[in-house]
């Protein structure tokens, strides 16, 4: 059998383990809930920025029906205001833009994003 010493390290890595998943489980299901959002047809929308998350380039937008879209900039998404190239960090919740969208299969890639007015 094993001695004591000896048992307690095999059981305080896997233990630690066990936490750190249960942990990490616990931080996807809190941070990490959907929004109830929608797919559209490609073409160009108004409406209102509800949240925009800087590190992921990704935003939430209100259309003028009250439905919910999921958009993500790519590398050749532009966001402009009054013409000139903005950063993503003008987004801000309520910020009214036009956005033209592409629909490609199950998700929605803005090209481009106007911003109208805050």
């Amino acid at each position: 059998m094993f001695e004591p010493k000896e048992l307690k390290k095999r059981v305080k890595k896997p233990l630690a383990l066990l936490a750190l998943i249960l942990i990490s489980i616990t931080i996807l299901q809190v941070c990490g809930k959907e929004k109830d959002t929608v797919l559209v047809s490609s073409g160009t929308y108004t409406g209102k920025v509800t949240d925009a998350v800087e590190p992921a380039l990704e935003f939430y937008l209100k259309l003028n029906d009250d439905s919910l879209v999921r958009l993500n900039f790519i590398g050749e998404t532009t966001l402009t205001r009054n013409g000139e190239t903005v950063p993503f960090g003008e987004l801000k919740k309520d910020t009214k833009v036009e956005v033209e969208l592409e629909r490609m299969e199950e998700k929605m890639v803005p090209i481009s994003v106007k911003i109208l007015e805050k």
